[in-house]
C-alpha cells in the first residue's frame, strides 16, 4: 500500500488494525469530535476515513458526507488476532452440542453455557485485519471510474445490472432498491454499503434517502431543492447539496 493518511474516527478500531496500517506506511489521523474530522476532509488531509461498529447520532452527518466523498470505510464488527486465536485454539470456535470445538468447520449443536469454541453458522462473525486492510487498500488505490456494472441477486440468479441503466437507489427498510429503467431491484444492502461499492464520480448522495446516477438527471430544481430523475422529482437536503453542485458542470 501506498503511504496514505488514514483518519480514524470512534473507539471501535482494534490495536491489531492500527498496528498493521502503520506497519504499512500509512498516517493514522484521529478526530475526536465530528467538527475536528469534518476540517480534516476539508483540508484534504485523510484519503480514507475508518470506522468499527456503530458510533453515536452525533456522527451521522459526518459519516455521510465522508461516503459520499468516496472516502468511507464503514466495518460494522471485526474478529480481531486474539479472538481469532482463541478460536483456533478450541477447535476453531465451532461446538459439537457440548461447548467443546470439532475442528471441521460445521456446527452440530449448540453451546451447554460456558462460551467455549461457539459459533453458530447464523452469527454474523465480523471481518479479519486483513480483509478490512483490503477495504481500506481498496479504497485508496483502486480507480471506480471503470466500474461498469453490478450483480444483485434476484431469485437464485445473480442479476446483472448495468450502472447507466441505474436510475436512483432509495432506502427501503434496513436495505435499498434499485430502480432500473421500469423496474426495482430490491437488495439486502444498506445505502452506506452501496455507496461504497458504487463510483463515486457518477453516483452522487442527495438525501439521507436517495442516491442519484448523476448521467440519468433531466434538470435540478434550485427553488424547490429537488432533481429529476426519469420521472421521480427527488428532494435535495441542504447536507448533501453542495456536493451534488460539485459534480455539475454550470455554465
Amino acid at each position: 500500500m501506498k503511504k496514505n493518511s488514514i483518519l480514524i474516527v470512534g473507539l471501535g478500531v482494534p490495536s491489531e488494525l492500527t498496528d498493521v496500517l502503520l506497519r504499512e506506511g500509512c498516517d493514522i489521523l484521529r478526530s475526536e469530535t465530528p467538527l475536528q474530522a469534518a476540517l480534516v476532509l476539508l483540508r484534504g488531509d485523510a484519503q480514507a476515513v475508518l470506522t468499527v461498529g456503530d458510533l453515536g447520532e452525533e456522527w451521522v452527518e459526518f459519516t455521510d458526507v465522508a461516503l459520499t466523498m468516496g472516502k468511507l470505510v464503514a466495518v460494522d464488527s471485526m474478529v480481531t488476532v486474539p479472538v481469532m486465536a482463541s478460536m483456533r485454539a478450541n477447535g476453531n470456535g465451532n461446538g459439537n452440542g457440548n461447548g467443546n470445538g470439532n475442528g471441521n468447520g460445521h456446527s452440530n449443536g449448540h453451546s451447554n453455557g460456558n462460551g467455549n469454541g461457539v459459533h453458530h453458522e447464523d452469527e454474523p462473525m465480523g471481518l479479519s485485519v486483513p480483509e478490512v486492510m483490503e477495504l481500506i487498500h481498496r479504497r485508496v488505490s483502486e480507480p471506480t471510474a471503470n466500474v461498469e456494472h453490478i450483480y444483485t441477486k434476484v431469485g437464485n440468479k445473480l442479476r446483472k445490472v448495468p450502472l447507466d441503466d441505474i436510475l436512483y437507489i432509495e432506502v427501503e427498510g434496513k436495505y435499498s432498491a434499485l430502480q432500473v429503467r421500469d423496474r426495482k431491484y430490491n437488495v439486502k444492502a444498506s445505502l452506506k454499503d452501496l455507496l461504497q461499492k458504487l463510483p463515486t464520480n457518477r453516483f452522487v448522495r442527495v438525501s439521507r434517502n436517495f442516491v442519484v446516477n448523476l448521467s440519468r438527471i433531466q434538470h435540478i430544481d434550485t427553488f424547490q431543492y429537488t432533481v429529476k430523475v426519469g420521472d421521480m422529482e427527488i428532494p435535495i437536503s441542504r447536507t448533501y447539496k453542495e456536493e451534488l453542485m460539485r459534480h455539475i458542470n454550470l455554465i
